[in-house]
C-alpha cells in the first residue's frame, strides 16, 4: 500500500502537471474549433470568388465569338489575314483559348484556323455542331483533347449561314486556383460540363460542400468544391507551438499567482492562529498566576488574621499590665508568623523541585540519551544532527534527568531553528577544562533577534510562535542548582554554552 508521503508528493507535483495537460488540451481543441470555423468561412468565400471569376471568363468567350462572327461575315473572303490576326491576338491575350476555327459550310477548301491544321473529322464535327445550332452557341467536349471544350456557332447567325465558327477552350487554364487556399491538400475542386463530363480538377465529387453552375447562359459549366480540413490545417506546427508556449506561460503565471495567494492566505491564517495562541498562552499564564495568587491569599488569610487578632489582644493586655497573658499573645503572633512562612516555603517547593545533592549525573550517558531521543525529530525536519563522537567521561553533581533535560531543551530549540534553513545543521560538542565541563549547542538557523538577547533567560520571553518562554528559564534554573550556568555565546550563528562543575571522587562519590 503506498505511503502518505509519495501520495502527497504526487498531489504537489502531479496535479499541476495534469492540470497543465488538461488546459493545453482544452485550448488546442478550442483553437482547432475556431480555426475550423474560420477555414470553412474562407472556403465559402474562395469558392464564391472562383465561381464569379469563371462566370466572367465564360462571358468573355461569348464576346469573342460575337466579334469574330461579325469579322468573318464582313471580311472573311476579302481579308482572311485580318481574321487570323484578330484570332491570334485573342489566343495570345487569353491563353485558355487554344484554337479558333472558321470553316465554310459549303466549300471544303475555304477555312481559317489558328491551328497547324484541321483534319476531316474536326471539320465535320464543327459543321455538324453549327448546323445543329438554332441560334445559340453549341457547347460540347473536344473529343481530340481531354479537358477541353468547344463553343460553336453559325456565322452569320441566320438560316443563310456561310461558316461554322468555333473556339476551343482549355478547361484547366480556365480555372484560376493560384490563391494559396486552393493549394491545401484538404481542398478539392472540379469543373464539369453540363452533362457531368470532367473538364478539370479532381474528378466528379459525390456530395461536394460547394456546387454551383456558372452564370453564363452559353456555358453552364458546373463548379464543385470540397473541403475536409485535417489536423495540419486546424493546428499548423507554428501555431501549435505558439499556442502551447503562450498557454504554458499563462498557466504558469496563474499557478504561481494562485500559489502566492494561497501562501499569503496561509501566512495570514498562521499569523492569526499564532496571535490567538499567544493570547491563549498569555491568558493561561494570567489564569495560572491568578490561581496561585488566590491560593496564596487563601492559605495566608488564616495566619494573618490570627496575627492581627493576637496583636490587638497584646496591645489591650499591655494597657492592663497582664504580663503573663501578654507573653502568651506575643507567642501566638510568632507561631502564626512561622505558620505563614511555612506556607510560603511549601509553595516555593511546589514550584521548584527540591535539590538532591546526593545524585550524580554522567555527561556521556546524557549526551547519548538525548541524541537517541532527538535523532528521529531531526531527520523528519531535514536537519543534520551531530553529537560529539567521544565526549569526556565525567560526572556531574546533580540529577541525571535534569542534566538530560537541559541538553534536550537546548538541542531541540536548535533543531527547530535550523529546520527552516537549506542544509540545516545542529552540532553538540562537549569538552573538559580543568574542573569545568562545557557543552556547546550550535545551529545555522536565523539567529537570535537583537531585542531578545538581553532577556532570553527571563520567564515568558520567547522568539518562537506559540512558545511559552519557559524552556531557557528552566534550563538556567536547573544549571544554577547544579552550580553551573547557561549563556548565549553567539547570536548568529546561534551558540549556547552549558558550563557545569565536574564531580570529583574526593567529594564522596565514584566517577561513572
Amino acid at each position: 500500500m503506498p505511503s502518505a508521503q509519495p501520495l502527497a508528493s504526487f498531489r504537489q507535483k502531479g496535479l499541476p502537471l495534469l492540470g497543465w495537460l488538461v488546459v493545453i488540451l482544452a485550448v488546442l481543441v478550442l483553437t482547432a474549433m475556431t480555426e475550423q470555423s474560420r477555414l470553412e468561412a474562407e472556403f465559402e468565400n474562395e469558392a464564391s470568388i472562383l465561381h464569379r471569376l469563371l462566370s466572367q471568363r465564360a462571358d468573355q468567350h461569348d464576346a469573342h465569338m460575337t466579334a469574330l462572327s461579325a469579322l468573318a461575315s464582313a471580311d472573311s473572303g476579302n481579308r482572311p489575314d485580318l481574321f487570323l490576326q484578330v484570332a491570334a491576338t485573342i489566343s495570345r491575350f487569353y491563353p485558355r483559348i487554344v484554337a479558333i476555327d472558321l470553316v465554310a459550310l459549303a466549300n471544303d477548301r475555304e477555312r481559317l484556323t489558328t491551328r497547324s491544321g484541321l483534319g476531316a473529322e474536326q471539320i465535320a464535327l464543327l459543321r455538324a455542331a453549327a448546323m445543329a445550332s438554332e441560334g445559340q452557341l453549341d457547347l460540347r467536349a473536344a473529343p481530340w483533347a481531354p479537358g477541353r471544350y468547344l463553343l460553336v456557332k453559325r456565322s452569320p447567325n441566320t438560316d443563310d449561314a456561310r461558316f461554322a465558327l468555333a473556339v476551343e477552350v482549355d478547361g484547366v487554364a480556365l480555372v484560376d486556383v493560384s490563391a494559396p487556399f486552393w493549394a491545401r491538400p484538404s481542398v478539392r475542386w472540379s469543373l464539369l460540363l453540363p452533362d457531368g463530363a470532367l473538364l478539370a480538377g479532381a474528378g466528379r465529387l459525390g456530395t461536394p460542400d460547394f456546387e454551383k453552375t456558372l452564370g453564363s447562359q452559353s456555358q453552364p459549366l458546373v463548379l464543385q468544391a470540397d473541403f475536409a480540413p485535417g489536423l495540419t490545417d486546424l493546428l499548423p506546427a507554428g501555431r501549435l507551438v505558439a499556442v502551447a508556449v503562450l498557454t504554458t506561460l499563462v498557466y504558469l503565471g496563474l499557478v504561481l499567482g494562485l500559489g502566492q495567494y494561497a501562501r499569503a492566505r496561509r501566512a495570514e491564517r498562521q499569523a492569526y492562529l499564532s496571535g490567538q495562541e499567544a493570547r491563549l498562552a498569555h491568558a493561561s499564564r494570567v489564569n495560572t498566576l491568578g490561581e496561585m495568587a488566590s491560593g496564596i491569599a487563601h492559605e495566608l488569610t488564616q495566619p494573618l488574621t490570627a496575627i492581627l487578632s493576637q496583636a490587638q489582644a497584646a496591645r489591650h493586655l499591655s494597657r492592663q499590665g497582664d504580663a503573663a497573658a501578654l507573653e502568651q499573645a506575643t507567642q501566638g503572633i510568632a507561631d502564626q508568623a512561622k505558620r505563614a512562612s511555612a506556607i510560603l516555603e511549601r509553595l516555593r517547593n511546589w514550584t521548584v523541585p527540591a535539590q538532591d545533592t546526593d545524585r550524580i549525573g554522567a555527561l556521556g550517558t546524557a549526551l547519548r540519551n538525548v541524541e537517541l531521543l532527538l535523532q528521529p525529530e531531526a531527520t523528519r525536519r531535514g536537519v543534520q544532527l551531530r553529537f560529539d563522537a567521544a565526549p569526556p567521561t565525567v560526572a556531574i553533581r546533580g540529577d541525571q534527568v535534569e542534566l538530560e533535560q537541559i541538553i534536550f531543551n537546548l538541542a531541540h530549540n536548535a533543531i527547530e531553528a535550523a529546520s527552516g534553513q537549506q542544509g540545516g545543521e545542529v552540532l553538540v560538542l562537549a569538552r573538559q577544562a580543568d574542573d569545568q565541563v562545557e557543552v556547546d549547542v550550535a545551529d545555522n538557523g536565523p539567529g537570535v533577534a537583537p531585542d531578545l538577547r538581553d532577556r532570553l533567560f527571563e520567564p515568558f520571553v520567547t522568539g518562537k510562535p506559540g512558545g511559552t518562554g519557559l524552556g531557557l528559564a528552566l534550563c538556567q534554573r536547573l544549571a544554577e542548582r547544579m552550580g553551573g550556568e547557561v549563556r548565549l555565546v553567539s547570536a548568529h550563528p546561534t551558540l549556547f554554552r552549558l558550563r557545569l562543575p565536574v564531580h570529583a571522587p574526593q567529594d564522596g562519590g565514584a566517577q561513572p
